[in-house]
Protein backbone atom coordinates (compact mmCIF):
# COMPACT_ATOMS: atom_id res chain seq x y z
CA UNK A 1 0.00 0.00 0.00
CA UNK A 2 2.93 2.35 0.88
CA UNK A 3 4.60 1.82 -2.32
CA UNK A 4 1.83 1.99 -3.80
CA UNK A 5 0.91 5.35 -2.59
CA UNK A 6 4.97 6.07 -3.14
CA UNK A 7 4.26 5.58 -7.12
CA UNK A 8 0.94 7.97 -7.22
CA UNK A 9 2.87 10.68 -5.70
CA UNK A 10 5.57 10.26 -7.83
CA UNK A 11 3.20 10.40 -10.51
CA UNK A 12 1.68 13.06 -9.52
CA UNK A 13 4.95 15.37 -8.73
CA UNK A 14 6.67 14.40 -11.95
CA UNK A 15 7.80 17.10 -14.60
CA UNK A 16 4.87 18.21 -17.28
CA UNK A 17 6.63 18.86 -20.92
CA UNK A 18 4.67 21.59 -22.81
CA UNK A 19 5.77 22.71 -26.89
CA UNK A 20 3.83 25.45 -28.36
CA UNK A 21 3.97 28.67 -30.32
CA UNK A 22 1.96 31.67 -28.58
CA UNK A 23 -0.76 33.21 -30.90
CA UNK A 24 -2.11 36.59 -30.43
CA UNK A 25 -5.33 34.61 -28.56
CA UNK A 26 -3.01 33.47 -26.21
CA UNK A 27 -1.64 36.58 -25.44
CA UNK A 28 -4.63 38.73 -25.79
CA UNK A 29 -6.32 36.48 -23.33
CA UNK A 30 -3.17 36.79 -21.05
CA UNK A 31 -3.55 40.25 -20.95
CA UNK A 32 -7.00 40.72 -20.15
CA UNK A 33 -6.48 38.20 -17.39
CA UNK A 34 -3.92 40.28 -16.11
CA UNK A 35 -6.30 43.23 -16.35
CA UNK A 36 -8.64 41.47 -13.67
CA UNK A 37 -6.59 40.08 -11.35
CA UNK A 38 -4.69 43.11 -10.73
CA UNK A 39 -4.99 46.39 -9.17
CA UNK A 40 -3.55 48.53 -12.00
CA UNK A 41 -5.40 46.56 -14.17
CA UNK A 42 -9.01 46.93 -12.59
CA UNK A 43 -8.15 50.62 -12.75
CA UNK A 44 -7.66 51.17 -16.14
CA UNK A 45 -10.67 49.18 -17.25
CA UNK A 46 -12.63 51.57 -14.85
CA UNK A 47 -10.45 54.68 -16.26
CA UNK A 48 -11.37 53.46 -19.85
CA UNK A 49 -15.33 52.92 -19.07
CA UNK A 50 -15.64 56.95 -17.71
CA UNK A 51 -13.11 57.81 -20.83
CA UNK A 52 -16.03 56.15 -23.08
CA UNK A 53 -18.85 57.69 -20.95
CA UNK A 54 -17.37 61.31 -20.76
CA UNK A 55 -16.97 61.28 -24.45
CA UNK A 56 -20.28 59.92 -25.29
CA UNK A 57 -22.08 62.53 -23.33
CA UNK A 58 -19.77 65.30 -24.60
CA UNK A 59 -20.58 64.15 -28.31
CA UNK A 60 -23.54 64.40 -27.68
CA UNK A 61 -23.99 67.85 -26.49
CA UNK A 62 -21.61 69.20 -29.12
CA UNK A 63 -23.95 67.51 -31.37
CA UNK A 64 -27.25 68.98 -30.33
CA UNK A 65 -25.07 72.55 -29.91
CA UNK A 66 -23.48 72.05 -33.44
CA UNK A 67 -26.66 71.01 -35.10
CA UNK A 68 -29.11 73.29 -33.89
CA UNK A 69 -27.50 76.55 -35.29
CA UNK A 70 -25.37 75.13 -38.53
CA UNK A 71 -26.17 75.13 -41.66
CA UNK A 72 -23.40 72.03 -42.37
CA UNK A 73 -23.56 68.19 -41.14
CA UNK A 74 -20.70 68.31 -38.64
CA UNK A 75 -19.12 65.07 -39.72
CA UNK A 76 -16.05 66.29 -38.10
CA UNK A 77 -17.81 64.94 -35.00
CA UNK A 78 -19.13 61.20 -36.49
CA UNK A 79 -15.71 61.13 -37.73
CA UNK A 80 -13.65 62.11 -34.69
CA UNK A 81 -16.34 59.95 -32.52
CA UNK A 82 -15.92 56.68 -35.23
CA UNK A 83 -12.10 56.75 -34.64
CA UNK A 84 -12.00 56.84 -30.93
CA UNK A 85 -14.77 54.44 -30.57
CA UNK A 86 -12.26 51.97 -32.97
CA UNK A 87 -9.16 52.92 -31.19
CA UNK A 88 -10.41 52.17 -28.04
CA UNK A 89 -11.61 48.64 -29.04
CA UNK A 90 -8.45 47.91 -30.94
CA UNK A 91 -5.99 48.34 -28.21
CA UNK A 92 -6.07 45.31 -26.58
CA UNK A 93 -5.68 43.45 -29.73
CA UNK A 94 -2.74 46.01 -30.82
CA UNK A 95 -0.90 45.01 -27.52
CA UNK A 96 -1.35 41.72 -28.18
CA UNK A 97 -0.12 41.55 -31.42
CA UNK A 98 3.17 43.75 -30.56
CA UNK A 99 3.65 40.97 -28.04
CA UNK A 100 3.23 38.65 -30.92
CA UNK A 101 5.72 39.72 -33.26
CA UNK A 102 8.50 39.78 -30.51
CA UNK A 103 7.20 35.88 -29.35
CA UNK A 104 7.14 34.96 -33.51
CA UNK A 105 11.24 35.54 -33.45
CA UNK A 106 11.90 33.11 -30.74
CA UNK A 107 10.08 30.50 -32.45
CA UNK A 108 8.70 27.31 -31.45
CA UNK A 109 8.67 27.47 -27.28
CA UNK A 110 9.60 24.01 -25.48
CA UNK A 111 8.77 23.90 -21.33
CA UNK A 112 9.20 22.26 -18.94
CA UNK A 113 6.97 22.47 -15.55
CA UNK A 114 8.24 20.68 -11.93
CA UNK A 115 7.98 21.76 -8.41
CA UNK A 116 11.50 23.38 -8.76
CA UNK A 117 10.33 26.22 -11.69
CA UNK A 118 10.01 26.90 -15.15
CA UNK A 119 12.55 25.76 -18.03
CA UNK A 120 11.91 27.66 -21.53
CA UNK A 121 13.62 26.68 -24.46
CA UNK A 122 13.25 28.60 -27.46
CA UNK A 123 15.75 28.27 -31.27
CA UNK A 124 17.80 31.45 -29.51
CA UNK A 125 17.29 31.63 -26.14
CA UNK A 126 17.09 28.99 -22.65
CA UNK A 127 15.92 30.71 -19.26
CA UNK A 128 14.82 29.25 -15.77
CA UNK A 129 12.26 30.28 -13.95
CA UNK A 130 11.63 30.21 -10.27
CA UNK A 131 8.65 29.80 -8.26
CA UNK A 132 8.96 32.89 -6.40
CA UNK A 133 9.63 35.47 -9.41
CA UNK A 134 5.62 34.17 -10.28
CA UNK A 135 4.14 33.99 -6.75
CA UNK A 136 0.11 33.78 -8.29
CA UNK A 137 -1.69 32.35 -11.80
CA UNK A 138 -5.06 32.28 -12.85
CA UNK A 139 -6.64 29.93 -15.18
CA UNK A 140 -8.89 30.50 -18.33
CA UNK A 141 -10.36 27.28 -20.29
CA UNK A 142 -7.20 27.60 -22.54
CA UNK A 143 -4.71 28.58 -20.85
CA UNK A 144 -2.67 29.06 -16.93
CA UNK A 145 -1.61 32.55 -17.08
CA UNK A 146 1.65 32.94 -14.36
CA UNK A 147 1.88 36.74 -12.63
CA UNK A 148 5.03 38.27 -11.25
CA UNK A 149 5.19 39.76 -7.90
CA UNK A 150 4.50 43.59 -9.21
CA UNK A 151 1.71 45.14 -8.11
CA UNK A 152 1.36 45.82 -11.96
CA UNK A 153 2.13 42.04 -13.09
CA UNK A 154 4.43 43.64 -15.63
CA UNK A 155 5.85 40.18 -16.05
CA UNK A 156 3.58 37.04 -17.53
CA UNK A 157 3.76 33.71 -18.18
CA UNK A 158 1.21 31.82 -20.52
CA UNK A 159 0.72 28.33 -20.71
CA UNK A 160 -1.69 27.20 -22.84
CA UNK A 161 -3.16 23.90 -22.12
CA UNK A 162 -3.14 22.50 -25.37
CA UNK A 163 0.92 22.41 -25.15
CA UNK A 164 0.77 18.93 -23.48
CA UNK A 165 0.30 15.94 -25.46
CA UNK A 166 -1.59 14.08 -22.74
CA UNK A 167 -4.38 15.67 -21.52
CA UNK A 168 -3.62 14.38 -18.12
CA UNK A 169 -1.11 16.26 -17.75
CA UNK A 170 -3.39 19.69 -17.54
CA UNK A 171 -4.29 18.46 -14.02
CA UNK A 172 -0.73 17.24 -12.92
CA UNK A 173 0.36 21.07 -14.09
CA UNK A 174 -2.52 22.42 -11.74
CA UNK A 175 -1.75 20.79 -9.33
CA UNK A 176 2.37 21.60 -9.43
CA UNK A 177 0.85 25.10 -9.61
CA UNK A 178 -1.22 24.63 -6.49
CA UNK A 179 1.20 23.87 -4.28
CA UNK A 180 3.51 26.25 -6.00
CA UNK A 181 1.63 29.13 -6.05
CA UNK A 182 -1.31 31.26 -5.04
CA UNK A 183 -4.41 31.65 -7.53
CA UNK A 184 -4.64 35.41 -8.27
CA UNK A 185 -8.25 35.25 -7.38
CA UNK A 186 -8.56 33.23 -3.92
CA UNK A 187 -9.46 36.20 -2.64
CA UNK A 188 -12.46 37.21 -4.64
CA UNK A 189 -15.00 34.35 -3.20
CA UNK A 190 -18.06 34.40 -3.59
CA UNK A 191 -19.38 36.61 -0.72
CA UNK A 192 -15.89 37.65 0.06
CA UNK A 193 -15.10 41.64 0.72
CA UNK A 194 -13.65 41.84 -2.82
CA UNK A 195 -16.09 40.08 -4.26
CA UNK A 196 -18.83 41.91 -2.52
CA UNK A 197 -17.31 45.02 -3.45
CA UNK A 198 -17.23 44.45 -6.93
CA UNK A 199 -20.86 43.61 -7.03
CA UNK A 200 -21.59 46.73 -5.86
CA UNK A 201 -19.19 48.61 -8.29
CA UNK A 202 -20.86 47.03 -11.47
CA UNK A 203 -24.54 47.48 -9.84
CA UNK A 204 -23.75 51.12 -9.70
CA UNK A 205 -22.06 51.45 -13.23
CA UNK A 206 -24.87 49.95 -14.56
CA UNK A 207 -27.36 52.71 -12.82
CA UNK A 208 -24.91 55.21 -14.34
CA UNK A 209 -25.42 53.77 -17.59
CA UNK A 210 -28.86 53.48 -17.89
CA UNK A 211 -29.10 56.94 -16.63
CA UNK A 212 -26.91 57.68 -19.65
CA UNK A 213 -28.72 55.65 -22.00
CA UNK A 214 -32.03 57.39 -20.62
CA UNK A 215 -30.58 60.89 -21.12
CA UNK A 216 -29.09 59.92 -24.49
CA UNK A 217 -32.18 58.91 -25.53
CA UNK A 218 -33.50 62.63 -24.51
CA UNK A 219 -30.98 64.27 -26.69
CA UNK A 220 -32.37 61.91 -29.39
CA UNK A 221 -36.05 63.23 -29.16
CA UNK A 222 -35.28 66.89 -28.23
CA UNK A 223 -33.11 66.99 -31.45
CA UNK A 224 -36.06 66.43 -33.62
CA UNK A 225 -38.07 68.56 -31.86
CA UNK A 226 -38.55 71.70 -34.37
CA UNK A 227 -39.03 69.75 -37.26
CA UNK A 228 -41.39 67.03 -36.07
CA UNK A 229 -44.21 69.62 -35.21
CA UNK A 230 -44.05 72.05 -38.13
CA UNK A 231 -47.37 73.76 -36.59
CA UNK A 232 -45.04 75.36 -33.69
CA UNK A 233 -41.76 76.13 -35.45
CA UNK A 234 -42.87 77.10 -39.39
CA UNK A 235 -40.58 77.11 -42.44
CA UNK A 236 -37.57 74.76 -42.92
CA UNK A 237 -35.48 73.41 -40.04
CA UNK A 238 -31.95 72.51 -39.59
CA UNK A 239 -31.46 68.88 -40.66
CA UNK A 240 -30.62 67.66 -37.06
CA UNK A 241 -31.93 63.78 -37.96
CA UNK A 242 -28.39 62.57 -38.38
CA UNK A 243 -27.50 64.15 -34.77
CA UNK A 244 -30.57 62.21 -33.59
CA UNK A 245 -29.87 58.68 -34.79
CA UNK A 246 -26.05 59.06 -33.47
CA UNK A 247 -27.17 60.07 -29.95
CA UNK A 248 -29.44 56.57 -30.56
CA UNK A 249 -26.98 54.51 -31.19
CA UNK A 250 -24.23 55.55 -28.38
CA UNK A 251 -28.05 55.16 -26.15
CA UNK A 252 -28.24 51.93 -27.21
CA UNK A 253 -24.44 50.63 -26.30
CA UNK A 254 -24.92 52.60 -23.08
CA UNK A 255 -28.12 50.01 -22.40
CA UNK A 256 -25.92 47.32 -23.50
CA UNK A 257 -23.02 47.85 -21.51
CA UNK A 258 -25.21 48.48 -18.29
CA UNK A 259 -26.48 44.83 -18.69
CA UNK A 260 -22.96 43.49 -19.55
CA UNK A 261 -21.68 44.86 -16.48
CA UNK A 262 -23.90 42.61 -14.22
CA UNK A 263 -24.95 39.58 -16.86
CA UNK A 264 -23.27 37.62 -13.99
CA UNK A 265 -25.44 38.36 -11.00
CA UNK A 266 -28.67 36.70 -11.33
CA UNK A 267 -30.33 38.87 -9.21
CA UNK A 268 -29.49 42.22 -10.63
CA UNK A 269 -29.26 40.83 -14.06
CA UNK A 270 -32.69 40.71 -14.01
CA UNK A 271 -33.49 43.90 -12.33
CA UNK A 272 -31.20 45.49 -14.69
CA UNK A 273 -33.04 43.63 -17.39
CA UNK A 274 -36.28 44.99 -17.03
CA UNK A 275 -35.11 48.61 -16.64
CA UNK A 276 -32.99 47.83 -19.76
CA UNK A 277 -36.48 47.40 -21.43
CA UNK A 278 -38.03 50.95 -19.94
CA UNK A 279 -34.93 52.75 -20.98
CA UNK A 280 -35.15 51.04 -24.43
CA UNK A 281 -38.66 52.11 -24.76
CA UNK A 282 -37.85 55.79 -24.32
CA UNK A 283 -35.03 54.94 -26.85
CA UNK A 284 -38.03 53.57 -29.26
CA UNK A 285 -40.18 56.47 -29.05
CA UNK A 286 -37.36 58.57 -30.30
CA UNK A 287 -36.86 56.28 -33.42
CA UNK A 288 -40.17 56.51 -34.07
CA UNK A 289 -39.89 60.29 -34.61
CA UNK A 290 -36.78 60.20 -36.28
CA UNK A 291 -36.97 57.16 -38.60
CA UNK A 292 -39.40 59.25 -40.85
CA UNK A 293 -36.57 61.89 -41.43
CA UNK A 294 -33.38 60.00 -42.31
CA UNK A 295 -34.13 59.78 -45.48
CA UNK A 296 -32.80 63.36 -45.65
CA UNK A 297 -29.67 62.20 -44.01
CA UNK A 298 -27.02 63.84 -46.47
CA UNK A 299 -29.34 67.30 -46.81
CA UNK A 300 -28.61 70.37 -44.53
CA UNK A 301 -32.42 71.46 -44.43
CA UNK A 302 -35.87 69.33 -44.14
CA UNK A 303 -39.19 70.30 -43.35
CA UNK A 304 -42.46 68.47 -42.84
CA UNK A 305 -45.32 68.79 -44.96
CA UNK A 306 -49.22 68.75 -44.34
CA UNK A 307 -49.24 64.87 -45.35
CA UNK A 308 -46.63 64.44 -42.78
CA UNK A 309 -43.88 63.52 -45.14
CA UNK A 310 -40.52 65.16 -44.93
CA UNK A 311 -38.89 67.14 -47.67
CA UNK A 312 -35.34 67.64 -47.88
CA UNK A 313 -33.11 70.82 -49.14
CA UNK A 314 -29.84 71.34 -49.81
CA UNK A 315 -28.69 75.38 -50.31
Amino acid sequence: MAEGRETMDAVAKRSVELAYRPTVGDLGSALRVRARSTGAGRFQRRVLVCMVVAVAVAVSVLLSVAGSGRQDTPWQLYAGLMVFASFMTAVPWLQARQLHRLAERQGDIRGRVDDTGIRVTTAHSSVTLDWHLYPRYTETAELFVLLSADKSAVGVVVLPKRAVTDPEDVDRLRAILDRRLVRADAAEVPGGPRSRGRAVGRGAGSVALLQLGLLLFFFAFAAVQNAAHPDRFTGIQNNTAPISAVTLVLGTLAVAGAWWLVRRMTVVRVVTAVLAVLVLLAGGAALYRVGPMLHCWGSDRITRGPDGAYACYDF
